[in-house]
């Protein structure tokens, strides 16, 4: 996940108050919590919180200067995530290769896909299950949703940029990006087969894109930088009425939905997104 927003933008603590939910909601579905059979929604929202942040922190740098640099934010991503990453993939071959050498065939296409970050398409392409409770989890199973997020980094900083470029006026670009994320939603909606397994739109990357396009969307009507908080007794009861609806809307869907509702694939996570 990015850092909350500082330097040109404004840092809002508020946020980590839902990455905390999003992550207890997420522990609580692994541990098969019976008052959170929805749990694994929290990634949705960790994917709305990573799409505005980074846009935000771009939409910033083109205001402050109008470039980005798409060079050194990749540089800065690849800084941040790759010393972690490898570290982690060392410790764990290193562990398979001592104390369960079995499965280190196994694991060697679940450690290339890691560092190339496309750790979802290859558990798509094999079929693994996130919902399988049964079977033996991948231990590199989690690192599917920051192989979607960062296939986001990689391809939105330059899409941003030529429509920061190209449209001069954010209301066109806000509503090309909310059309690819309705385009997004939709492609799960026709992929998902009601009753099979929801693997495939749950970890591909064309049918999570929304949420992270909704965040974008955000960041761009409603950046950082503009938020003060000096605003009127109804703007803020407003503003209050509204976060408070929509916390919820979260708790309710992870308390009353599981993987097999129709209604998640087909709008519902659109909505929580939303």
């Amino acid at each position: 996940m990015p850092e909350p927003v500082r330097g040109n933008g404004r840092y809002m603590a508020g946020l980590d108050g839902l990455r905390a939910l999003a992550v207890l909601a997420v522990i609580a579905y692994h541990l098969n919590l019976r008052f959170a059979p929805g749990g694994f929604l929290g990634v949705s929202v960790f994917f709305v919180l990573s799409g505005y942040l980074i846009t935000d922190l771009l939409a910033a740098e083109w205001q402050g200067s109008g470039q980005i640099n798409l060079k050194n934010f990749w540089l800065r991503r690849a800084r941040r995530l790759l010393p972690a990453l490898m570290i982690m993939l060392v410790v764990l071959v290193s562990w398979i290769t001592l104390f369960d050498p079995a499965r280190l065939t196994a694991v060697r296409g679940d450690v290339l896909a890691a560092m190339l970050y496309v750790s979802n398409w290859w558990l798509i392409f094999h079929q693994v299950s996130y919902f399988d409770r049964f079977g033996p989890p991948s231990p590199l199973g989690h690192l599917w949703s920051l192989a979607v997020e960062e296939q986001f980094y990689l391809l939105w900083p330059l899409l941003l940029w030529c429509g920061l470029r190209h449209i001069p006026r954010r209301g066109p670009l806000v509503g090309l990006t909310l059309a690819g994320a309705a385009a997004s939603a939709l492609a799960m909606a026709v992929i998902y087969q009601p009753g099979s397994d929801p693997s495939r739109v749950y970890y591909g990357t064309d049918t999570r894109a929304f949420a992270l396009l909704i965040g974008a969307a955000l960041a761009l009507v409603w950046p950082s930088r503009k938020l003060s908080g000096k605003v009127s007794p109804r703007v803020r009861l407003g503003i209050d009425l509204a976060g408070s609806i929509g916390l919820l809307t979260v708790l309710l869907m992870i308390w009353q939905t599981n993987q097999y509702d129709t209604f998640l694939y087909r709008g519902g996570l659109l909505l929580l997104s939303a």
